[in-house]
């Protein structure tokens, strides 16, 4: 036996027929009918669908997992297929199936309290930046911008290179 996670869209008529109960009590019946035990049965109830199926814009949505022998998912496949009731229908190996995402915080409600952050380690440090030298022109004035600030420590003046047209000038030998 190996287990599997079985997502059903069920039709509506269903649910207005035989209750709130009859999807999964219909799927449980057609798992079971062919050797299969349900593990967890996860219905989300009724959900507006992507794009309409047959003039039905709404559907009923069940998650379960299941257990059955390998043989006994294509005869579930075929039958979950033949159903009229069953708009979609999808199983997959749970052992193929991706880890879930961690649980994340409730919403805070706005103007509660929020609470106090944990102290943080004192050898964990925020990695300081060393400044890169700031290289000047000497043909452009310097003009700092209102949000740029030099520090005098942290700012380099090189001299001007010597144009490209002029030799360097070397000693003769002697």
């Amino acid at each position: 036996m190996r287990e599997y996670e079985l997502t059903v869209v069920y039709d509506l008529a269903v649910q207005e027929a035989g209750g709130p109960d009859a999807s999964p009590q219909h799927l449980t019946q057609m798992v079971e009918s062919r050797g299969g035990k349900m593990l967890n049965i996860d219905h989300w109830g009724r959900r507006r669908m992507a794009y309409p199926i047959g003039r039905a814009m709404d559907a009923d949505y069940i998650v379960s997992r299941i257990e059955i022998d390998p043989a006994g998912v294509t005869g579930l496949e075929a039958a979950l297929g033949i159903d009229e009731r069953v708009f979609r229908h999808l199983i997959m190996r749970a052992d193929e199936l991706p880890v879930p995402p961690p649980p994340r915080e409730p919403r805070r409600q706005p103007g509660a309290e929020v609470p106090a952050p944990a102290p943080v380690a004192e050898a964990v440090a925020a990695p300081v930046e060393e400044a890169a030298p700031v290289v000047a022109e000497s043909a452009a004035p310097e003009t700092p911008s209102s949000d740029y600030t030099a520090d005098a420590a942290t700012t380099t003046e090189v001299a001007p290179a010597a144009p490209a047209d002029e030799a360097p000038a070397v000693e003769p030998q002697a």
